[in-house]
């Protein structure tokens, strides 16, 4: 009963690991390529599990090698996605990328064409649950020597990313990943004791180990997120301390967005969406032109006054454009005369 109890710890560990991997990705604002290297992760680590759980779970000893090269397989997307994260942070040149992940993913089909090509392994039942015994230490060598060579190639330009990173958080960012792939080595203990003396759950550990790996991953990805400030949040920090009045309206006239200095001229109440001409007194005809213009992708300035106090401004409305370079809405200031 334990290896069906451990088995359903792996599948836990598969649902935890792409749960919170979405969440990271859906929850977070900037850090697109950060959240996508999480995101993937996960879901490599899903797959990882899921596949060595389904080993275990398979009554069928044909079928289990099916699951239980997924399992093999993701482990070495894993590695190659955490060498690919790296080479990214070194700012390495495209040219040394794609010959380090050619030479790799060579590595990696040639792996994956050894074991499905030949039967390194004996699949059995363990009291309900299913293991397997290395019969072709030859073949499964080949597939640790990849892991070996993918971990070395790792350790080393996790290195070099660590002496070169300049302000504390990134080298504790750096040194958290290079320590979670450490502890992959004592999960791949159990794996190696297996070419002398068989285990009855050798994938235990591996799937265990990466899962860990992955929630390091995580944890580190999630505090590096928090100490870096984005330029979204830059932007409202700038919008908020800026002394001029600033209005954002699309292009029906409706203001959108307001910092508290306009709030403050414009005797602005409240925060739900207001007309342009309930703050500004412009004419049908002004209005009519401003809409029109802006449509265009024209800047406008108008001269005007502010409905709350009747005083004299000068309203400039600068264009905003979407990526298909049509007007989507317009930024407004507001100078007093």
């Amino acid at each position: 009963m334990l290896g069906i109890y451990l088995n359903l710890i792996i599948v836990s560990c598969a649902v935890s690991a792409a749960i919170f991997a979405f969440l990271f990705f859906f929850t977070r604002s900037g850090f697109i390529i950060l959240r996508s290297y999480v995101l993937s992760l996960g879901l490599i680590t899903f797959f990882l599990d899921a596949g060595f759980a389904l080993t275990g779970f398979s009554p069928d000893l044909k079928k289990a090698a099916i699951p239980h090269f997924v399992g093999l397989m993701s482990v070495n997307v894993f590695l190659l996605l955490e060498i690919l994260f790296v080479l990214h942070e070194l700012k390495a040149k495209a040219s040394v990328i794609i010959v380090i992940l050619s030479a790799l993913v060579v590595y990696m089909m040639s792996d994956f064409l050894i074991l499905t090509s030949s039967t390194p392994f004996l699949y059995t039942r363990f009291n309900h649950y299913t293991s397997y015994i290395i019969q072709s230490k030859k073949h499964f060598s080949f597939h640790y020597s990849f892991i070996a060579v993918t971990a070395i190639t790792l350790f080393s330009i996790g290195c070099i990313w660590y002496t070169k990173q300049k302000t504390k958080h990134d080298k504790i960012f750096a040194s958290r990943l290079i320590f979670a792939n450490l502890l992959l080595i004592l999960a791949s203990v159990p794996e190696i004791i297996m070419f002398h003396h068989p285990l009855p759950m050798p994938y235990i550990s591996f799937a265990l180990g990466f899962t860990v790996v992955f929630f390091l991953w995580y944890a580190a990805a999630d505090d590096q997120s928090s100490y870096m400030p984005t330029i979204e949040n830059t932007a409202k920090n700038v919008f908020s301390l800026i002394d001029t009045p600033i209005l954002i309206f699309a292009l029906d006239g409706d203001i959108k967005l307001f910092n508290p200095s306009a709030k403050r001229v414009l005797a602005i109440d409240g925060k739900e969406t207001k007309p342009l001409r309930s703050v500004l007194a412009l004419s049908d005809v002004e209005f009519l032109n401003l809409i029109t213009k802006a449509k265009r992708g024209l800047n406008t300035t108008w001269k005007t006054r502010v409905i709350a106090n009747n005083k004299p401004c000068f309203l400039k409305c600068f264009i905003k454009f979407d990526n298909a370079k049509d007007p989507y809405c317009i930024i407004g200031t507001i100078e007093m005369e």
